[in-house]
């Protein structure tokens, strides 16, 4: 047997004497190095804050299109972000991250530095300078449009998109329950006001998106552009009465046909998969009747009815529709200045609304097609003036978002990566799929008259929340609708109702997602109302209304849903673009 000798075991005083001044200086160096770090974490502080302030004022610039501010604010953030992140990326700094409680303080501060320099470096720099020189401009040989900003737009958009969403990921996971109190308050100060620019973000890459898929910057693309019609509405906005087809191809824009809605097959369902509750809530109106593809609050169940429809009519595969109603033409023409209509007629921002949606039936016959010849070619003129490109770009692009916000102009692609990339915008005309950033509720009509009466529909909502319990919180809609026709007034027949001597509205009320309906009074039936049916659509409670109203009555419907755990943002009602905008109420339940 081996026996292993053991190595003698030194004094313990020995021992001492080496790690005693080694532990004392390790000290001296940690307090040498929590005082170095110290002064450079309040240094990096003040540059923070003074970055911070500027991104702020660079999203308020952005956001009202105040380009001549935008350099200098750049030049600003530039400075004040790259000397924040420049002590946090010394070892010093890094080993710091290591220490406890200390640690994590300086890897939160580190995430901002970092975020606001990558901000800095990657869109407001590059940004600020496509900016200023961005244009929309004609090529005299082709006559089309210069894509080469657009694309770059789109580039710089996407990479700033990637990088504003990972600095998002890092910041919502930092561990702010571990920081101190102003560490952690800033970081998730900081945090709030970065989702705040992805979401301009977000809608600054859609419109592009948009404006890219328009003129073909990908290759060639059939599009149809719809104009819908508010005066017989519809949860979108009306039915397409009037569409172009158009061929678009590197900037060149060719018209290849202008139809009406009368064009279409009608009384014949289309073969489009469409969800039974969608088909519980509008029947096969929305399949049978071009006019009805508008009734559901979703515009990709548009989009793919009106592909159905344009393959049955033509036997062409259409790549994307884009819809405009005269509320979205009357913001196009606020920059373009008056157009005249081949008919004689001269349309401005504020006339066009009323001439075509109710004027125009008093001139024209509307059971003959001379209604809807001229709301034709009044939608195409005023399309035709946008795209000329004859404008100011960046005014234009502001009426523009005004009129998507308002949920007057929206866009569907058929291919499923585009339409992507206009997920959680206004204008793809979608329900958002969450009650996190914004709780949204749905109010929404469809007239069931046959007629152009909607015109002269007034509505209100008043929501009322009740948050006590926060993790199941309730929601109250109460809906007013009547009819304001000015008296002695003669409607003409094609204006009145066709099918009824009343006029009927159905009322279509969305809860938030998850929730359920808890009731669905009738509070004022007017002439009669009926409620039914309630489902689950889009992931959310819906119920419907038939409201059936003479001139003087007035129509009360009141909906509650109760909320299921979980997170919810600030409560908002999204309605139909109506002629006369819905008058929403926002009110909140005392507690206590």
């Amino acid at each position: 047997m081996t026996r292993r000798l053991r190595r003698p075991r030194r004094p313990l005083l020995r021992s001492a004497r080496f790690w005693v001044p080694a532990i004392i200086g390790m000290a001296v160096l940690a307090g040498i190095g929590a005082v170095v770090l110290g002064a450079q974490a309040l240094a990096v502080r003040d540059d923070l804050e003074e970055a911070r302030a500027t991104v702020v004022e660079l999203q308020a610039a952005a956001t009202e299109r105040n380009v001549a501010a935008l350099p200098a604010l750049s030049e600003a953030l530039a400075d004040s972000a790259g000397d924040a992140v420049e002590p946090t990326a010394q070892p010093l700094w890094r080993v710091g991250e290591w220490v406890p409680v200390l640690g994590e303080n300086l890897r939160g501060v580190r995430l901002v530095a970092e975020s606001i320099d990558g901000l800095s470096r990657n869109l407001v720099s590059p940004g600020v300078g496509l900016v200023s020189t961005f244009s929309l401009t004609r090529d005299p040989a082709t006559g089309g449009f210069d894509i080469a900003p657009i694309l770059e737009a789109r580039d710089v958009l996407a990479a700033s998109t990637r990088g504003v969403t990972r600095n998002l990921e890092e910041l919502e996971g930092a561990a702010t329950h571990l920081m101190i109190p102003q560490v952690a308050d800033a970081v998730e100060e900081y945090t709030v006001t970065l989702q705040q620019v992805s979401n301009m973000l977000t809608q600054f890459h859609a419109g592009i998106v948009g404006a890219g898929e328009l003129l073909g910057v990908d290759g060639p693309r059939t599009i149809v552009a719809a104009f819908l019609n508010n005066a017989e509405t519809a949860a979108l906005g009306g039915g397409p009465a009037a569409q172009s087809l158009m061929r678009v191809e590197a900037g060149r824009v060719e018209k290849l046909e202008q139809v009406t809605s009368g064009d279409f097959p009608q009384g014949i369902p289309l073969d489009v998969a469409i969800d039974p509750s969608a088909e519980a809530l509008y029947n096969d109106i929305l399949t049978r009747n071009i006019n009805g593809a508008m009734s559901r609050p979703d515009f990709p169940t548009a989009g793919r009815i009106l592909e159905a429809q344009w393959k049955r009519l033509r036997g062409l595969q259409i790549d994307g529709v884009i819809s405009l109603d005269p509320i979205a033409l009357s913001h196009i023409l606020a920059v373009t200045g008056p157009v005249s209509v081949p008919t004689g007629e001269v349309l401005d921002s504020g006339n066009v609304v009323a001439t075509v949606l109710n004027q125009a039936y008093f001139r024209y016959d509307g059971y003959t097609g001379e209604a809807d010849d001229f709301f034709k070619e009044a939608a195409t003129t005023v399309f035709d003036r946008l795209m000329s490109g004859d404008y100011d770009v960046w005014t234009m692009a502001n009426a523009l978002v005004s009129a998507a916000e308002a949920g007057s102009l929206m866009m569907w692609s058929a291919d499923p990566e585009t339409e992507s990339l206009l997920d959680g915008t206004r204008l793809q005309g979608t329900l958002p799929g969450s009650n996190e950033g914004d709780t949204v509720l749905g109010t929404f009509f469809r007239d069931r008259s046959s007629s152009k009466i909607d015109f002269y529909l007034r509505t209100e909502s008043v929501v009322t929340t009740n948050a006590c319990d926060v993790e199941n919180p309730s929601y109250t809609v109460e809906t007013r609708l009547w009819f304001d026709i000015p008296q002695g007034v003669e409607l003409p027949g094609y204006v009145d109702s066709q099918l009824y001597p009343f006029y009927r509205t159905e009322v279509f009320a969305y809860g938030p997602v998850g929730a359920s309906v808890t009731e669905a009074a009738v509070l004022d039936p007017g002439t009669a109302t009926e409620t039914g049916p309630s489902v689950v659509d889009l992931e959310r409670p819906a119920v419907k209304y038939i409201v059936d109203l003479v001139p003087g009555q007035t129509g009360v419907v009141r909906t509650t849903f109760q909320g299921v755990p979980g997170e919810y943002g600030p409560t908002t009602l999204r309605v139909t673009p109506l002629v006369h905008p819905t008058v929403v109420t926002l009110a909140e339940t005392p507690c206590g």
